[in-house]
């Protein structure tokens, strides 16, 4: 019995650090904020860039993603970031880059929600 409680107390200490990086339950709140960011990000014209929109929606889904602890919470502060990066202005050559960069940012979320 004494061996038993040993284990559940050593698989029990690591269940913080494993959650963490658990997948968590679907949500389809937070899925449709990353679509509804890859849609504007979609719609920048690069000839005259308006990222605003990019950078609001974009805030939304950081926000969410981090109060609820999501594992892609890095990735979606960064794709923020980002898009207020990019609504500083630049190139058009800067602008289809940055498009590029935020859309793989918003692909890697995808891939790591797909399925759950």
């Amino acid at each position: 019995m004494k061996k038993y409680i040993i284990i559940l107390a050593v698989l029990l200490s690591g269940c913080s650090t494993i959650k963490e990086y658990w997948p968590r339950a679907h949500d389809p709140v937070m899925f449709d904020h990353l679509v509804r960011s890859e849609l504007k990000i979609q719609k920048v014209d690069c000839e005259k860039p308006d990222w605003q929109p990019s950078v609001e929606q974009t805030e939304i889904l950081a926000k969410y993603t981090e109060w609820r602890g999501d594992p892609q919470r890095t990735n979606m502060k960064g794709l923020h970031e980002h898009t207020l990066k990019m609504s500083k202005g630049g190139s058009k050559m800067f602008c289809e880059l940055g498009k590029k960069t935020a859309t793989a940012r918003i692909n890697a979320a995808r891939s790591a929600w797909e399925g759950r």
